[in-house]
């Protein structure tokens, strides 16, 4: 189960700073485990106002790619290796799906939406999304993303047998 909140603190994390950074790191990689690192949890509700209203606008936009679906993704390929006993993964399924984790997390999501985005620059990404090529990236984007992902494995195995023959 770490592994799960690690996999959806790191969507979280490459979702929201993907388009707006604070400081200046020489990688990916240091910048995102920078944010990771940094990140304070905050699932307290947040105001209804024109910013909350305008990020939960783009996460319903987005569809195809917003962390509650990774989360679904992520909980049935758990539940297919069959790590964790049928009853406590049922628990845990429910909690994240309908329960105070669903809740949480859709908090926690919009606090880190308000403190990456402006309202002028979600209104952007809301009128992008909105177009072909908005809805063509969100329903393409979670494929491009765990393609690109596999192409990353294999191609780490093809170096691995390398080095074994060598």
């Amino acid at each position: 189960m770490k592994r799960c909140f690690g996999f959806f603190i790191l969507l979280l994390s490459v979702s929201a700073s993907a388009q707006k950074d604070t400081a200046t790191y020489s990688s990916i990689f240091e910048k995102i485990t920078h944010s990771v690192k940094d990140y304070k949890l905050d699932t307290s509700a947040a105001p209804n106002d024109k910013l909350t209203n305008k990020i939960i606008e783009l996460r319903q936009l987005k569809g195809g790619f917003n962390i509650n679906e990774a989360i679904d993704y992520k909980l049935e390929e758990d539940k297919q290796k069959a790590e964790i006993p049928a009853d406590a993964f049922a628990k845990f399924a429910a909690f994240m799906q309908t329960g105070d984790g669903k809740k949480w997390l859709d908090n926690a999501v919009i606090w880190i939406y308000r403190q990456r985005f402006t309202y002028k620059e979600l209104k952007q990404l809301v009128k992008f999304y909105k177009t072909s090529a908005g809805q063509k990236m969100s329903a393409d984007f979670p494929i491009i993303m765990m393609q690109s992902l596999a192409a990353g494995e294999m191609i780490k195995g093809v170096y691995e047998k390398r080095q074994a023959n060598k």
